[in-house]
């Protein structure tokens, strides 16, 4: 049983307003097994599949109280043992001193299979105790959540408490509470959770809901949110919205740094960003260009064929709009082959 901890500020970069980031953990702690130690384990089948991604089966057995698997684990047959059922089936107990014809039968069964019977249980489970510190800033208003693993999981259960500007507290355990998964996720690689969090004027909740997916079936109550936004309520979220205004328009536009011409699409777009039902939304105007061939900005990769530039309100109203963009277009260009290091004159990818 040791101790170890790890400066996550000083590896990762100190980032405004954290005073302290910190991890740490309590490795190889013996599990108490209360109920195993005195009575021993009760063996199940334990596994997965198969799945309809191609992933073969697996069976394999482990204790249905504190979930210590023998060591080995075994590979047994998926066809004869189903996840869950109770094992009642052989242990390999090492070297045997009398062998007998069917003991050798099976063996070899097994051997031409690739199936393999489940060891002695270890006599020392251990496990792992960790969490992480922050203190300062983090992101959203507040969180807190409880969290129940299942068979696969790397932490058993963990839970974290987080508060804006103050900090947040990450806790776990690795094989600790495997008796309390067992018996909430006996079957089954979805993890679940339940919390609380209000991020920005969005608070949502989770009630033992799946953690890391959703689907039409979930209910409400169980995996939901609310806005608290009553501007956003009224009038809406802010979005987007476009409509042509003039164009299409072509233009051959010489790219810089020694590159060749281009035969440019250029469609002038009124670009719209507000509420649907606010009267004052903010207007621009943007240029949607696409090329006749792809213009390389990368070594070795094919090239870009099209994207948006913005032009000004005094270019679209001068007439001048289709100029503008040919410059804004190569000063974007300009700047990414700056960005990814690319001389079209030194490859000659670019005539």
């Amino acid at each position: 049983m040791y101790w170890h901890t790890s400066d996550h500020a000083k590896q990762d970069g100190r980032k405004p307003g954290v005073l302290a980031h910190r991890g740490f953990w309590l490795q190889d702690v013996p599990r108490l097994m209360l109920w195993c130690r005195p009575r021993g384990h009760r063996p199940v089948v334990d596994g997965y599949g198969p799945h309809a991604r191609g992933l073969d089966a697996r069976r394999w057995v482990a204790c249905d109280r504190c979930g210590v698997r023998p060591d080995p684990q075994g590979n047994l047959d998926p066809d004869a043992w189903a996840v869950g059922q109770r094992y009642d089936g052989e242990f390999d107990q090492g070297e045997r001193h009398v062998l007998t014809t069917e003991l050798v039968q099976k063996a070899m069964n097994r051997l031409r299979t690739g199936h393999s019977l489940p060891g002695a249980w270890p006599k020392r489970p251990t496990g792992t105790l960790g969490g992480e510190l922050l203190v300062g800033k983090t992101f959203g208003v507040f969180s807190v959540e409880v969290k129940v693993g299942n068979a696969g999981s790397e932490q058993t259960l963990a839970a974290h408490l987080r508060i804006m500007p103050l900090g947040a507290i990450y806790l776990h355990t690795e094989r600790f509470g495997t008796w309390l998964q067992r018996r909430l996720i006996p079957t089954g690689y979805e993890s679940r959770v339940i919390g609380l969090s209000l991020d920005g004027w969005r608070l949502s909740w989770k009630i033992w809901a799946k953690r890391n997916s959703w689907s039409r079936d979930t209910l409400r109550w169980q995996d939901g949110s609310l806005n608290l936004d009553l501007v956003e309520r009224l009038f809406g979220p802010k979005r987007y919205s476009y409509e042509d205004a003039a164009g299409p328009e072509f233009a051959r536009v010489r790219m810089p740094g020694g590159g060749g011409e281009y035969q440019m699409r250029l469609q002038l777009k009124r670009q719209r960003f507000g509420r649907p039902k606010s009267r004052r939304p903010v207007m621009s105007w943007s240029v949607e260009w696409e090329s006749d061939r792809p213009v390389p900005v990368q070594p070795g990769k094919g090239g870009i064929t099209g994207g948006s530039v913005k032009v000004t309100d005094r270019a679209v109203t001068n007439g001048l709009w289709i100029a503008d963009a040919c410059i804004q277009l190569c000063a974007s260009v300009a700047e990414q082959r700056v960005r990814y290091d690319y001389s079209p004159a030194e490859e000659g990818s670019d005539r």
